[in-house]
């Protein structure tokens, strides 16, 4: 059954004529007549009879009015959704870690999402994460370690400057062999990057000595500018650490080991293959852009 033809059917029952309909409707009295015609036929009943200069509903026409109206009410209630998310509130459920949680997201929120948006944002880990966004639970991933998922899409958005960071009067003479760093309390496995650690070091291709293991980038960066060790960090983070602390606490870029490829991080936004890339999605890789 055409699902139009019904609802054409039901306007005409309310309306109380063909005329009042197609004005309703938008559609023209002909075309009208025709699509009820044509609902009489998949039916096999009569709907409509003329009635003086009107027309009248047969009682067949009245039961199928009465069963009809609740179905084209949820009909167009579903239509509305999307609509009325729109217009009122849009959720968006961003899955990442602290160097886009912290450093990133806040001014993003703040600048690209008023009022009528609903953000919530999740720490997460690579591979919990893709987890997370494949179920459903949260719909954008931000990562610099993607894992592959059969359900999901991952899209290289830019690259961030990477580099040894610590205090150049401690540490500007020691040789990298010799230098203590801070790294991420998390393991991590699965990357195609073969990175271990959540700053996405080369261990495997380059080891380093490790004095200190934290989970919070935060922390990390505080016992750097105390002078107790260095830290592999995101250029654009190191920046945003030395515009608000007082010089003397500043932490500087160190030489890494030869040949090392070091330098730059790859960063991804994720989604489900299911999920359209939305507005939302494209306004956060616009400001993950202007990171590169």
């Amino acid at each position: 059954m055409d699902m139009s033809r019904l609802h054409y059917f039901c306007t005409v029952v309310n309306a109380g004529s063909l005329v009042r309909a197609s004005e309703l409707l938008g559609v023209s009295q002909p075309a009208l007549s025709k699509a009820l015609k044509k609902l009489e036929g998949e039916i096999g009943q009569k709907l409509i009879v003329p009635s003086g200069r009107g027309i009248a509903i047969t009682d067949n026409g009245k039961r199928l009015a009465a069963e009809a109206a609740p179905l084209i009410e949820k009909i167009d209630a579903l239509k509305s959704i999307g609509f009325a998310r729109d217009e009122k509130s849009e959720l968006i459920s961003i899955a990442t870690f602290e160097v886009f949680s912290t450093y990133f997201l806040g001014k993003v929120i703040s600048e690209q999402f008023a009022d009528n948006f609903d953000v919530k944002v999740f720490e997460l880990v690579p591979g919990p994460m893709e987890e997370a966004i494949a179920k459903g639970n949260a719909d954008i991933g931000i990562t610099y370690l993607p894992i592959p998922h059969p359900d999901l899409d991952i899209h290289k958005i830019t690259s961030i400057e990477m580099a040894i960071y610590g205090m150049s009067s401690r540490f500007k003479k020691t040789e990298f062999s010799h230098l203590p760093f801070v790294v991420p309390n998390i393991p991590i496995s699965g990357t195609p990057s073969k990175a271990k650690g959540l700053d996405g070091w080369p261990d495997h291709l380059t080891p380093r000595t490790i004095k200190y293991r934290v989970t919070m980038m935060e922390t990390a960066l505080d016992l750097c500018r105390r002078g107790q060790c260095v830290g592999y960090f995101p250029k654009f983070v190191v920046d945003l650490h030395n515009n608000a602390t007082r010089a003397e606490f500043n932490l500087d870029e160190l030489s890494g080991p030869k040949g090392a490829k070091l330098g730059t991080q790859d960063v991804f936004m994720i989604k489900r293959k299911s999920d359209l890339e939305s507005k939302s999605f494209k306004k956060i890789g616009r400001a993950l852009r202007t990171l590169g």
